[in-house]
């Protein structure tokens, strides 16, 4: 009886972590207008900075899967508002 207690408590804290994470209207938007950025074509990052050892620079590129398969930006932002609404992942109203 003892071992199920905890084997339950254990399932039930697994499955808290895997709930959808929550965000406001406005984080939402944010998230969802960078996967659109992603779908319209490769995003870059670059760096430079100076420490005790010297001069750093750093370079990255991203491709996404939306932009190798063709797909419509303004689609993929569609999508991603609506998953995220129709999962209840997003809390409060519109600003």
């Amino acid at each position: 009886m003892f071992h199920m207690i905890i084997m339950t408590g254990i399932v039930g804290v697994a499955l808290i972590g895997c709930a959808p994470k929550q965000m406001s209207y406005s984080e939402a938007i944010a998230h969802c207008q960078d996967k659109s950025a992603a779908a319209a074509g490769p995003q870059g990052k670059a760096s430079v900075g100076v420490g005790t050892k010297g001069t750093s620079v750093g370079f990255g590129i991203s491709i996404s899967q939306s932009y190798l398969r063709g797909d419509d930006p303004k689609i993929v932002y569609d999508t991603c508002m609506n998953t995220l609404a129709n999962n209840g992942q997003i809390i409060g109203a519109p600003e």
